[in-house]
């Protein structure tokens, strides 16, 4: 063969081929070539708060003034300041301030992130007391004058509407709505934060106090703080990074915070344990405010005896603090969900500690528990084991569980997963037998759901009917499931 006739004959050939390469072989008639998939678009960064802009001239009020713990007889105000400065508070009896009395709290400065919780003591029960918060000697709380009322006796049992929520959304203005809607009606005794109160996702301490600042300054949560107490724990979000444990590198961080931006009546010592779970009664109700994420086993290790959420020095001092209460009503609130058919991030992977506690709580006669928790962006009910009650709420502000019917399990009672979500309980304890109510409230909708709850239920006596949505999303559940099959 000529050079001109190899060119000619090789020019009609794959190029693969002609350089010696095997040809390619076509694909079968009976199957359709694979369509090729669309490249898919990176994920876009979670929203970040950028930094806030220093205030200019004289020190004055960044933040605040919040209520933390109110009994009887004392109560503390929260405040951060925008320079470091001296801190007073004057209370009196009057909107007038005829008769004040001062409060010097003293310099606060940059060790604290220029945060601070004044103790107000030898208050009266069931009395309203006003107040202003002064900095170097100026009056710069708002007019006219917040104002409070302290706790009925401590040995009263009455009534009490407890408000609780978590998920306030990543940034500052996604819990607006709620906070605005929870101010206007300002219908309940005091606010329990389950967590996820911020989106920092971070043990830095400087981006912690960013993070809780920028949403200290939202103004409906301005208006209702100063006037109603807030209780809190923390989640995963504002302890650390998504679904964070005790393997947090810098948690410490994270509690000094959290100490900083919380005024919780009590606090645990490094000695005792870091954690920042602590106990308060009100009106014959306890409250067991827990922390399950500083000795949290990473929730991929295998349940079993050894791992744990709450830790063995937690764990004691809950049992010991349940057999000492006189409470007829103990709330034990987790930024977890207690019930057995949750997502992983919850006590469904920690069913080994979780059942413990319920066996020893069952065998010790204590009666008269609610567990709360939060998480999951969206607000339900359920009836653990058809013994235990527990309700979830939220999300303050941020996204909605799209699909009910991925979330409702057979120990679901009711739920509710559209908008900005909280929920109330209303808590008697006056009569023989505690009632209890609970309510979903729903930004710029009111009052969606309220319902009692038999006493006998909630000591595990008798059963909860299923709301009618709930019986709606699983005839749903079994509708795809035909489907499935």
């Amino acid at each position: 063969m000529t050079r001109r006739e190899f060119i000619a004959a090789t020019s009609a050939l794959p190029a693969a081929a002609a350089l010696g390469a095997e040809p390619e072989v076509p694909a079968p008639k009976d199957k359709k070539p694979a369509k090729a998939k669309p490249a898919s678009a990176p994920k876009p960064p979670h929203p970040q708060i950028p930094p806030l802009t220093p205030i200019p001239g004289p020190a004055c009020l960044e933040a605040g003034p919040m209520l933390g713990h109110v009994s009887d007889e004392e109560a503390q105000i929260w405040v951060k300041v925008s320079k470091p400065a001296t801190l007073k508070v004057r209370v009196s009896e009057d909107a007038t301030f005829s008769e004040p009395r001062e409060v010097v709290f003293g310099p606060v400065g940059d060790a604290t992130g220029r945060t601070a919780a004044v103790r107000i003591d030898n208050l009266h029960p069931d009395k309203r007391y006003y107040y202003e918060v002064l900095v170097d000697d100026r009056i710069v709380s708002s007019t006219p004058p917040p104002s409070f009322v302290a706790a009925s006796p401590s040995a009263w049992h009455g009534r009490v509407r407890v408000a609780f929520g978590s998920c306030v959304g990543r940034l500052p203005e996604h819990s607006a709505a709620a906070w605005g809607d929870i101010a206007s009606r300002g219908n309940f005794d005091l606010f329990l934060m389950l967590g996820d109160n911020h989106y920092g996702d971070t043990t830095e301490l400087e981006r912690q106090r960013l993070y809780y600042t920028a949403h200290r300054r939202i103004a409906g949560f301005r208006e209702i703080t100063a006037q109603r107490p807030v209780y809190a724990i923390w989640d995963d979000h504002d302890f650390g990074p998504n679904n964070s444990d005790s393997t947090a590198v810098g948690k410490e961080h994270s509690r000094q915070a959290f100490y900083e931006y919380w005024a919780n009546p009590t606090r645990t010592t490094e000695k005792e344990d870091p954690a920042i779970y602590h106990t308060f009664e009100r009106s014959g109700i306890g409250f067991f405010m827990l922390d399950v994420r500083w000795h949290r086993t990473p929730n991929k290790e295998p349940d079993g005896e050894t791992k744990t959420m709450l830790g063995a020095t937690q764990i004691a001092w809950l049992k010991r603090e349940l057999k000492a209460s006189r409470a007829r009503v103990k709330i034990i609130a987790s930024g977890s969900e207690w019930q057995t058919y949750s997502q992983p991030d919850s006590w469904a992977k920690f069913l080994t500690e979780r059942d413990a506690l319920l066996s020893w709580m069952q065998q010790e006669g204590i009666e008269g528990v609610i567990f709360l928790s939060g998480d999951r962006h969206f607000s339900a009910g359920y009836h653990i084991h058809d013994k235990w009650v527990e309700f979830t709420a939220g999300p303050l502000g941020s996204e909605n569980q799209k699909d009910a019917t991925a979330v409702v399990s057979p120990e679901t009672f009711t739920i509710h997963h559209d908008g900005k979500l909280w929920m109330v309980l209303d808590i008697d304890c006056s009569t023989a037998t505690p009632s209890v109510s609970y309510e979903v409230w729903q930004a710029g909708e009111g009052m969606v759901e309220s319902k009692p709850v038999a006493w006998d239920a909630i000591c595990g006596r008798a059963l909860i009917a299923k709301s009618d949505r709930v019986m709606e999303v699983r005839a749903e559940q079994e509708r795809r499931k035909a489907e499935r099959s």
